[in-house]
């Protein structure tokens, strides 16, 4: 409408604003949509992302999980070597004892 003629409504007629103010209307309510579509995408987002970063929390605990599993079954096996090593020298074992009691 006022393109390039300010705000004077000379020579227009009423049905031509009317046009014109619908057009606008009808522009505000797609604009107004948009932005409610935007807005509910921003929020699917937002929750994607809350889900991947607790998904990333559980494969960082199952990491760290599998690292301390793996470090105790170092410690088993130093451990089982150990008890090999007293059963085969009891007198060994007999000594640790007596040192001990001391």
């Amino acid at each position: 409408m006022g393109e390039g003629r300010g705000d004077t409504f000379e020579g227009v007629s009423t049905d031509r604003l009317k046009l014109e103010l619908l057009e606008e209307i009808h522009m505000k309510d797609v604009v107004q949509l948009s932005m409610i579509e935007i807005r509910h995408k921003i929020a699917e987002l937002e929750d994607s992302l809350n889900v991947d970063h607790a998904g990333s929390e559980w494969k960082t605990r199952y990491e760290t999980q599998l690292e301390l599993n793996d470090q105790l079954e170092k410690q088993i096996v130093s451990l089982k070597e150990k008890m090999e090593k007293v059963r085969g020298n009891p007198s060994g074992t007999e000594a640790a004892i007596h040192v001990r009691r001391s």
